[in-house]
């Protein structure tokens, strides 16, 4: 299995051909086309523009925008254009999980792993609390009710996960549609106050520029980032080695659009800070086009949040799956609904874990967000470019232009963003607190690494794929 890892020789690959690597019949049978896809991934990547409300509240409403135009070219087109080269490498189950292994070895591959758990975990958590924030919109609930329902909508897109990758795929695209209708709306009503717009006041009153820039590029990041994440799922995808790179050249400009407009109108309407905390659209639709917008907008980030985690529970419940399979969790994971093609164990997992850390609060889950899914993406980059060593001749598969220098400013671009982020978010207390706990607990991934591995026993003893 580690063939490349123990060989620097260079291999030619066809459009047909890839690395060998384990496949998953179970998963495999039942898979999405283009329009699903791109449908997925948007909601993976955005779902709307619920959820920047909180980096205008931090960083202020110029700051937020320029952020949005900033973000996409340095961070989102290169991690992007990262995931579609080597999906198109790798179009296996475990996506990322391959590529960092077969670049660098086993060790490398489970840090990769457990980082994305750890992201995955508290970022799963965040979309219960959006769904329960924006409920209280239209019916006020005290922090039990808010508890209770935050639960219940993890289990029941669990339960739809649990159907199969097909229903996911057909319900992301009707969801998608509903939440974006509202934003349309929107943006109609306040179209008027476009005609003059002007960049708003830059820094919220009393902050500084540097917690201020920190906070607000932390929440930036979070709403514009996992383009890899999809490639965990490729045996689900048909022709993932074409599709994925065309779903990314569509859902970019769309997620990018999908964050702007709203946020011009917005902050138009209403340019203090102080007003924009979560459910902020809610209150400024119903001021722009009555309660009737405002209502539209509070039920839409209620679909969003519930389409984004329905979404991205696809990809979150298969990299335990996978790790189950290369022997570093329990085998009971790899059990499949063999009628659905679903791995249930690992969903069901994945929903009890995100449930475990719903009382967490917004800030502090985004900040412990990026930190531990930028340290997976050095991993992801160094990856890059290690592979397109190995295997320099890919005839008829996506390949990031440029040579050399793009291949270099693919990696630096967001690995600057990164070191900057940290580097003025290290000026806010809580921040650093956040960081500090971010930091102790990756340097638990050497201990977890061997303990694992001698439990379970590593994947030198991996499991067959079912099927």
């Amino acid at each position: 299995m580690d063939a490349a890892v123990n060989s620097s020789a260079p291999r030619e690959l066809g459009a047909a051909s890839a690395p060998a690597r384990p496949s998953h019949p179970g998963l495999g049978r039942r898979q999405i086309g283009l329009l699903p896809l791109i449908a997925v991934m948007y909601l993976t990547i955005s779902g709307g523009a619920y959820g920047v409300e909180d980096a205008i509240a931090a960083g202020g409403a110029r700051i937020t925008l320029l952020l949005c135009l900033l973000v996409p070219a340095a961070v989102s087109l290169p991690t992007a254009l990262m995931a579609a080269e080597l999906t198109a490498l790798f179009p296996v189950e475990g996506g990322f999980y391959f590529w960092v292994k077969e670049a660098f070895g086993s060790f490398a591959g489970f840090a990769e792993a457990y980082l994305t758990i750890l992201y995955t975990g508290v970022d799963m958590a965040i979309y219960p609390v959006l769904f329960a924030s924006y409920l209280a919109f239209l019916v006020p609930a005290g922090p039990l009710a808010g508890f209770l329902i935050a639960a219940a909508m993890v289990w029941i897109c669990g339960g739809l996960n649990l159907l199969g990758v097909r229903p996911v795929g057909r319900a992301s695209i009707l969801l998608t549609a509903v939440l974006l209708t509202p934003f349309a709306a929107f943006v109609i009503a306040g179209a008027a106050t476009l005609r003059h717009w002007s960049l708003p006041p830059s820094i919220p009153p009393g902050s500084g520029t540097f917690g201020a820039l920190g906070a607000a590029l932390a929440v930036v990041i979070w709403n514009f980032c996992g383009w890899e994440n999809l490639s965990v799922v490729a045996a689900e995808i048909r022709g993932a080695q074409r599709n994925y790179v065309r779903a990314v050249a569509i859902v970019l400009p769309l997620v990018v659009i999908g964050y702007l407009l709203p946020l011009m109108v917005g902050t138009a309407a209403v340019a203090n800070p102080a007003r924009w905390t979560t459910g902020a659209f809610a209150r400024i639709g119903q001021r722009l086009g009555g309660v009737y917008l405002g209502s539209a907008l509070a039920a839409g980030g209620m679909v969003s949040a519930l389409a984004v985690f329905q979404a991205a529970m696809l990809w979150v419940s298969r990299t335990p799956y996978v790790l189950a399979h290369e022997r570093f969790l329990p085998n009971g994971l790899t059990r499949m609904w063999e009628r659905q093609g679903t791995p249930w164990t690992a969903i069901v997992a994945s929903c009890a874990v995100c449930t475990m850390l719903l009382p967490l609060g917004f800030m502090a889950l985004v900040t412990l967000d990026v930190t531990f899914y930028m340290a997976a993406l050095v991993l992801e980059m160094a990856a890059l470019v290690k592979l397109r060593r190995l295997y320099p001749g890919r005839a008829g598969l996506f390949v990031i232009g440029g040579g050399r220098a793009g291949l270099l400013l693919t990696v630096a671009a967001p690995l600057a963003v990164w070191i900057a982020t940290f580097a003025v978010a290290a000026n806010s207390p809580g921040a650093r607190i956040q960081l500090a706990i971010a930091a102790m607990l990756m340097t638990g991934v050497w201990p977890a690494h061997a303990l694992c591995a001698r439990i379970f026993g590593g994947p030198e003893n991996a499991i067959d794929p079912p099927g």
